[in-house]
């Protein structure tokens, strides 16, 4: 490993959510009794490829040799629960199984609590792998991806659209009153002056590119805003005090996720798994700054992420491995 467990800790490197999830789904299985020595393998070589994998890991055996002293040992109200659990009929392998499965649960919950609330609080949201078309009262239409969620604001002066996770693509009607149409997110504002066009959060940015017509993009900042007016075809990125042209979204069309496949242009391999992971059933776990440099053009399908990943991990200087049914990463060939 190329980081010591302690040079870790000494530099105060946690382990990411992802990682304490695909720790704790090796626990589970290796608890029980069928397991093989090619999973005992496996799990092995999952450890040595991060130092942070052997953090977590390290941090599960110690829970679990706690769990070997609760008998005899329970000081605490949740020990001395957890303590007679270990003493009823079902032992104390059924009780670390059931634990295991707790400590999955929690970091399941870990990775979905932040953008839980965001999604079952907006107006409109989508789960995992799942697009939905909605029809906006004057007819306008927005298309959103997958693990998306949005709040509509329509009023006497103004057609807004508050984007709090994924992305959308709009297609906007014209409003006989003419109410401006404007895609909100924490960043700015993307004024429709025409038709067609796409918002996507990525981290602490939005991206916005134009299919047809003209957009107007301000960063949200409250000082004189350097807005961009956007002709079809076009892209840029707002950051809160900035915006910043492109010269390329990545995408030979934006707007291609919409129907299922992503339409790409040289894109950063990193911001292909993004999207991905909206429709991977499980944990995808990756180095951002490790990929950087790997780009990807061509087509490839959204629907079938595992699909996805064998294409692009027969194409590029990537392996992709498929820990558990639900756990995969993906790291640059040496």
């Amino acid at each position: 490993m190329g980081n010591s467990v302690a040079d870790l800790l000494a530099r105060d490197c946690e382990p990411s959510a992802e990682v304490v999830a695909v720790a704790a789904q090796w626990f589970v299985r290796l608890q029980e009794a069928d397991v093989s020595e090619q999973e005992r393998a496996q799990c092995r070589q999952w450890r040595q490829a991060d130092a942070t994998h052997d953090l977590a890991w390290r941090r599960l055996e110690t829970l679990w040799r706690n769990f070997d002293d609760l008998e005899g040992k329970a000081a605490e109200p949740a020990q001395a629960a957890m303590a007679n659990l270990a003493a009823q009929k079902r032992g104390k392998r059924r009780v670390k199984r059931t634990l295991g499965a707790a400590i999955c649960c929690a970091g399941v919950a870990v990775l979905l609590s932040e953008v839980m609330h965001l999604h079952l609080l907006a107006d409109h949201h989508t789960g995992l792998a799942q697009r939905e078309i909605v029809t906006l009262a004057d007819g306008s239409e927005l298309t959103l991806d997958a693990r998306t969620a949005v709040d509509v604001r329509y009023s006497s002066t103004e057609r807004r659209i508050v984007l709090r996770d994924g992305q959308i693509l709009a297609q906007v009607n014209h409003d006989r009153d003419n109410r401006p149409f404007i895609i909100q997110t924490e960043q700015g504002t993307a004024t429709a002056l025409g038709t067609r066009y796409t918002v996507s959060l990525l981290g602490n940015k939005t991206q916005v590119s134009v299919i047809e017509s003209n957009v107007r993009a301000c960063p949200q900042s409250k000082l004189p805003p350097a807005c961009a007016d956007l002709k079809r075809g076009q892209s840029a990125t707002l950051s809160a005090d900035t915006v910043s042209r492109m010269e390329t979204s990545g995408y030979s069309d934006p707007a291609s996720w919409a129907q299922g496949y992503l339409a790409l242009d040289n894109q950063p391999l990193s911001r292909v798994l993004y999207v991905l992971k909206a429709y991977h059933m499980g944990v995808m776990w990756y180095d951002e700054r490790k990929l950087e440099g790997i780009r990807v053009s061509g087509v490839i399908p959204i629907d079938d992420s595992g699909q996805a990943l064998n294409i692009l991990g027969r194409t590029l200087p990537i392996e992709v491995r498929q820990y558990m049914p639900w756990a995969v990463t993906i790291t640059k060939k040496e």
